[in-house]
């Protein structure tokens, strides 16, 4: 029986967060940590959605009774299937999809993107489409919506084609890195809440102007600086701009207890930098250091009760295993 595994990376914001939405640029990495799609056959001639990490299956006789049934979190995935059944009249009868991430959910690491990505991807495989990385990018963008309403379309983008990208008022760069860049990711067990966060600058930005403008305008110049850092694989600045960033974000506000004391506890314990990484007020924390060191971080992490993986940049992007 016919059977077709796609994954696709994660991504994390190594640098310019916030400051991104006042015209600021932002650096995201795609991570080699990766969500999986599984399309397979099923002899019981329906659909089957399993979404392996929330241990839930949706059965449906057809795709418009399967679009009834599943709950609306995932509406992703129907708008997946409709807008390839629209364009090439597919039959997804006695079809099995699972889905599966290493990711942290609702913690800024792109699962939702990194799913729809895999998810397009693995149609196009099974399907013979022949579609391009461009065209994977821009149906999993359309997916992005259901979720994120206007995305700025760079968790797609940099699950589809991996390595670095360099985002700065809609248009995107590839960054090329030689070096590895060893990473620790590691979970606040907070949930990060993006709107709130959005929202505590914009207050800041009304009542204090200056002061906050003065804090987007540092982390902007630390982008630029760690763009040119990255391309010439100089890790202990990266590390040193990475604390700075840190230290802006947390007078914008958007940190919090937890991540500081994870940020300091990894660089008490040798991580050249460490920071929030998506929106704050939970979310995770990105460490940047030697791979054993961070090994060692994260066993101590681990036995406090905060989850961690270990990743580094993901060059590939989406691909069939």
């Amino acid at each position: 029986m016919k059977k077709i595994i796609s994954s696709a990376p994660g991504k994390a914001i190594l640098f310019g967060e916030h400051a991104v939405v006042y015209g600021y640029p932002a650096i995201a990495i795609a991570l080699s940590i990766r969500s999986k799609c599984i399309i397979e056959e099923n002899t019981e001639r329906n659909i089957q959605i399993f979404l392996e990490n929330y241990n839930q299956r949706i059965k449906a006789p057809d795709f418009y009774r399967l679009e009834k049934k599943i709950p609306s979190k995932f509406n992703q995935l129907v708008t997946g299937l409709k807008l390839l059944q629209q364009k090439y009249d597919l039959n997804y009868s006695s079809l099995s999809f699972c889905f599966n991430t290493q990711l942290f959910p609702s913690s800024g690491l792109g699962s939702s993107a990194s799913i729809a990505v895999a998810f397009i991807y693995g149609l196009n495989e099974y399907f013979g489409l022949g579609l391009s990385k461009d065209e994977i990018n821009n149906l999993a963008y359309e997916m992005e919506r259901i979720i994120h309403g206007t995305p700025s379309g760079i968790d797609n983008t940099i699950c589809t084609f991996g390595n670095l990208i360099y985002y700065k008022g809609g248009e995107f760069q590839f960054i090329e890195v030689d070096t590895e860049l060893p990473l620790l990711i590691i979970y606040s067990n907070i949930e990060h809440d993006t709107k709130e966060a959005i929202n505590r600058i914009r207050r800041f930005k009304n009542t204090e102007p200056e002061r906050a403008n003065s804090y987007l305008k540092s982390i902007g110049k630390i982008t630029n600086k760690a763009k040119n850092h990255l391309q010439q694989g100089n890790l202990d600045e990266i590390g040193d701009l990475m604390n700075k960033n840190q230290a802006n974000l947390s007078s914008l506000h958007v940190s919090n207890q937890t991540i500081s004391e994870i940020t300091n506890f990894c660089l008490e314990n040798g991580a050249k930098g460490s920071k929030l990484t998506g929106a704050g007020l939970g979310g995770c924390v990105i460490s940047l250091g030697d791979l054993k060191i961070l090994k060692n971080i994260s066993q101590q992490l681990e036995a406090n009760g905060f989850k961690s993986f270990l990743a580094n940049i993901d060059k590939q992007g989406v691909r069939i295993e």
